[in-house]
């Protein structure tokens, strides 16, 4: 048994408090007293127990009431809750069993019964604990392992534009030109009106591949990724290979991601045309409601001395 255990017992009887006391402090557990729901829940508060012995019937808030606060507290919900009672009627167990109780211990108290259902319901919970943290452990190592795997396809594919395009001059420079400036566009939309604390993070990791790998023939999208996949930043790079092309129209649904990027392709494609960066934004501007989403192209304007060249 582990001796750092702590069980809260709770009953406004000193008489009652002192005997569980003993008992338990008799099989090697520490205790904490209450002879109230305040003084339990200050307590609580302090340090949290492994167990709580909740007598049900008290002057303030009853066992039943404390037991449900715990419940609906993510912090305490998995303490495991022993009612104490002298009655134990059918009504009080059902009860007790719906807001969370898992067992009962009778007045007056038996050594073997307390000893039983504390050292049962102890190890029902560290068992708990430690197949939750196992399970985040899993999930934890699971999540890297898909970092790893998504990485190197992202590598990949950049890979693969950048042979396609090597006998373009600059290709490079420009597609990391597109990349850093989807990027900053996408985190800046965070702040917009319409679309203020609505862009993930996956969805700006997205946005930046995306606008590497922007040209990419969807042939070899597909080898590594597929259209449904649900991975956030993966739907990202999907929606503007398939639908950057397509041309701006207020009611067309075209993904927001295609959107971006179509934006800062056009940007970077004036600016290789010799225009500047006024010039170009100029340009865009002019062209806004045949060929941009003019909201999103007026806060790309704003961010002109952002825009990386």
């Amino acid at each position: 048994m582990d001796k750092e255990e702590t069980i809260l017992v709770v009953d406004d009887s000193l008489v009652n408090l002192e005997m569980l006391e003993a008992i338990l402090n008799e099989l090697g557990y520490k205790t904490y007293k209450a002879m109230s729901a305040i003084d339990a829940a200050a307590i609580i508060h302090d340090r949290l127990p492994q167990m709580v012995l909740l007598d049900i019937m008290m002057p303030d808030i009853n066992g039943y009431e404390f037991c449900k606060t715990l419940k609906d507290n993510p912090l305490t919900r998995d303490i495991p809750v022993l009612f104490v009672s002298a009655a134990e009627s059918d009504e009080e167990r059902e009860h007790a069993f719906e807001i969370g109780g898992v067992d009962f211990i009778r007045k007056p108290f038996d050594f073997t019964e307390i000893k039983t259902r504390v050292s049962t319901h102890l190890s029902i919970y560290h068992l708990r604990k430690e197949l939750e943290e196992n399970n985040r452990k899993l999930n934890y190592t699971i999540n890297e392992q898909r970092k790893v795997i998504f990485d190197e396809k992202k590598r990949i594919l950049e890979n693969i534009v950048t042979y396609f395009e090597r006998e373009k001059p600059n290709s490079n420079i420009d597609n990391e030109n597109v990349s850093k400036n989807s990027r900053m566009l996408a985190q800046a939309l965070n702040f917009s009106d319409e679309y203020e604390n609505k862009i993930s993070n996956s969805f700006v990791d997205g946005i930046e591949i995306a606008g590497f790998v922007r040209k990419l023939d969807p042939k070899f999208f597909e080898i590594f990724f597929t259209k449904e996949d649900d991975n956030t930043s993966v739907k990202t790079v999907s929606d503007v290979i398939y639908y950057m092309s397509e041309t701006y129209e207020e009611d067309k649904d075209i993904p927001l991601a295609a959107r971006i990027v179509k934006i800062t392709d056009a940007f970077q494609n004036l600016i290789n045309d010799g225009y500047s960066k006024e010039k170009a934004l100029e340009k865009m501007k002019q062209e806004s409601n045949m060929e941009f989403d003019p909201y999103l192209l007026d806060i790309f304007i704003k961010l002109e001395k952002q825009i990386k060249l």
